[in-house]
């Protein structure tokens, strides 16, 4: 059995089709563990209707995609301690994938113990990869993504394991990194505390749009949106995962060339301020 979790917020018609892309799978045996969080437009009911092997954890519309995922973890260590062989995937509601691209992951799986597999992302907008297994660089902050089969860390946007790698990796941390960050903190921690591998096979694709999932460019910021939990750019999120995440012998470095990027930017910064 595969245990799909995601998470909402009133995106009923975005959800509607998730679901019935995982009714479509030649996988069968799936599980659907929605976090529902605050919806008011009936969105569980509609899932319930569609997709009756579903639990539905409820939130209050403030958990954001870090702490969705840590209750989704609490409800898994408590519900799924005895089915440590089963899989799990970790997927955005709009994300787009082929029928057999559940039972393609779970095969590569079955023979890589110890692995997360990330899903070739790819831009629904531009056609080009945007997700896969990334290989990020603690001195400079800075990512790359393209065609690497291997990585130090990937998102949770469409990625797959174990139950009993859950258990093992624990849950994320929804205070210091409630949306932009957590996933990349959780597949590092898995990488350095536990030896685990990031594997993407460019076989194994997905579509997603890049653009639904947060406040990532200062030039459209307003000073409000600049310290939202839900902004890319927050200060305090971007220094919290460099505390987390980085090795020791990079902290210093890392956040000095977090700071420049923020001092290179003072000047739009307080034009951003401005617009508030």
């Amino acid at each position: 059995m595969i245990h799909v979790i995601t998470a909402v917020h009133n995106r009923y018609a975005i959800t509607e089709k998730f679901v019935k892309n995982l009714l479509a799978q030649s996988y069968k045996d799936i599980h659907l563990i929605l976090v529902d969080d605050g919806c008011t437009d009936g969105t569980a009911d509609m899932v319930l209707s569609l997709m009756s092997k579903t639990d539905i954890i409820k939130g209050d519309g403030n958990l954001w995609w870090g702490g969705a995922l840590h209750k989704a973890f609490l409800w898994v260590k408590e519900n799924l301690a005895d089915k440590k062989e089963d899989f799990v995937m970790f997927a955005n509601d709009d994300t787009e994938f082929a029928p057999d691209y559940i039972e393609k992951a779970v095969n590569a799986l079955k023979d890589r113990p110890e692995t997360l597999l990330a899903g070739w992302g790819i831009s629904r907008n531009t056609g080009k990869q945007i997700d896969g297994a990334v290989n990020f660089d603690f001195a400079t902050l800075k990512t790359d993504i393209s065609g690497n089969e291997y990585g130090n860390c990937a998102s949770t946007r469409s990625l797959f394991f174990k139950v009993k790698d859950f258990l093992k990796i624990g849950g994320f941390h929804p205070i210091l990194l409630p949306h932009y960050g957590s996933d990349y903190e959780w597949t590092i921690r898995a990488v350095r505390k536990y030896g685990y591998t990031v594997f993407c096979d460019k076989n194994i694709s997905y579509l997603a749009d890049e653009t639904t999932t947060g406040d990532n460019s200062y030039e459209t910021l307003t000073g409000k949106k600049f310290f939202a939990k839900r902004s890319a750019c927050n200060p305090f999120y971007r220094i919290s995962f460099i505390f987390l995440a980085t090795p020791v012998k990079y902290i210093f470095v890392s956040v000095f060339n977090q700071l420049k990027r923020y001092l290179k930017k003072i000047g739009l910064f307080f034009k951003v301020l401005k617009r508030n």
